[in-house]
């Protein structure tokens, strides 16, 4: 059993193979600087965009981002390993750091959002912030995401889903599809976050446009209809397999058809906040219908979809007819959503230490159940040489 005073080993990581990779690095100093650290160790391991994982105490700065200053400061390459330690190189010799208690992941997008980061987590038997691979991958894939939740009743936009490989042959068909949807359209990457690759359509040219261009994020497109009379709204979720909280709602002011990258991270005053940067109203001015009907479904998704730590689930709103739409799920979310928390009584370093609690319930759970079986298929070999296989 831990003692009390001992800390845990607590690494954050960031970056990664993304298009969302600056994003990242802003969750992951947030969320460095925000960790209890009377309780935790914590070390910093930035992914850079070739894979490396790097390790330096001059990341809890954005600075050191924000001003190429990666080529002036001193840091250790490092690995993780299936024995859950951490080690750093030394030459060309590893040598052991620590052992890892948790990581939190602050990797948005790419293989950091899409579960290959999560499965080799598993690999390496250390409890991380998100929901596991499955769910990831899942949660990545909007398109996979979409078919599961309509299979459950949850009410979406009408979309159909565009492959880059039949594009050009079907050109007809989806020219029909759209016309018999109607204007305006949205067109999306299905397997892209923070609003990149998106387009918004009036007419059937920019339709074509937006779906050449969306291609070249990803080889599957979604094409959407887009909600009219829009409001958007964002909650949050934490939890596991056995509970789930939910945050307080907050409503987007999109300036623009769409809640663009530029919207999100680009404004001048307050460019550093990352997601909390967004124009918003918080909490949501909304009746006790519409934030029942939210949250209910928040709740609903959050278990249909495995979904464990942190997510961020964003809705959209017909406010004429009241009608709700789910939009989608982000397993990873910007800033952690700290900033949904707040008026739950979560800072963002409480919210980190109840992120951690549940996540390791979780892995302890997961540890209890029976993963090895043992039998005697195996002896039959024991005097042949090779297998015998039957045509």
């Amino acid at each position: 059993m831990r003692k009390i005073e001992e800390k845990r080993n607590v690494i954050v990581l960031f970056g990664g193979k993304s298009v969302e990779h600056d994003i990242s690095i802003i969750t992951g100093v947030q969320t460095l600087n925000a960790i209890n650290k009377r309780k935790n160790n914590i070390i910093p391991i930035y992914i850079t965009k070739n894979g490396e994982f790097l390790s330096s105490e001059a990341f809890f700065n954005i600075k050191t981002f924000s001003n190429n200053n990666l080529n002036k400061i001193n840091y250790k390459k490092v690995i993780l390993t299936n024995d859950s330690y951490l080690y750093f190189y030394k030459g060309k010799k590893l040598k052991q750091w620590l052992k890892v208690d948790f990581v939190f992941l602050a990797t948005h997008g790419g293989l950091g959002e899409n579960g290959e980061l999560q499965g080799f987590l598993d690999i390496c038997n250390i409890a991380y912030s998100s929901s596991n691979v499955l769910s990831s991958s899942i949660g990545m894939n909007k398109l996979v995401a979409k078919q599961i939740l309509s299979s459950q009743q949850i009410n979406q936009a009408n979309y159909f889903a565009v492959n880059q490989k039949d594009f050009n042959k079907n050109t007809k068909i989806i020219s029909q599809k759209v016309k018999e949807m109607g204007f305006p359209i949205i067109v999306k990457p299905a397997s892209l976050g923070s609003s990149i690759g998106i387009s918004f359509c009036k007419t059937l040219k920019n339709v074509k446009n937006a779906i050449s261009f969306a291609f070249l994020f990803d080889k599957t497109v979604i094409v959407e209809k887009a909600v009219e009379n829009l409001r958007e709204f964002n909650i949050s979720a934490i939890g596991n397999e056995f509970e789930c909280e939910l945050s307080d709602i907050e409503e987007v002011l999109i300036k623009k058809d769409i809640l663009s990258f530029e919207n999100k991270y680009l404004n001048k005053e307050s460019s550093s906040k990352g997601m909390e940067n967004t124009t918003r109203n918080f909490p949501a001015e909304i009746n006790y219908e519409l934030e029942k009907t939210i949250k209910d479904v928040a709740n609903k998704v959050y278990f249909l979809l495995n979904c464990k730590g942190v997510v961020r689930f964003d809705f959209l709103v017909n406010d004429k007819t009241q009608e709700v739409y789910f939009n989608e799920v982000n397993t990873i979310p910007g800033s952690l959503s700290n900033y949904l928390w707040t008026k739950k009584g979560y800072n963002f370093e409480k919210l980190l230490d109840k992120i951690m609690d549940y996540c390791l319930e979780s892995k302890k759970n997961k540890e209890s159940k029976v993963s090895n079986f043992s039998s005697n298929v195996l002896k039959q070999f024991k005097n042949s040489s090779k297998l015998d296989f039957k045509k």
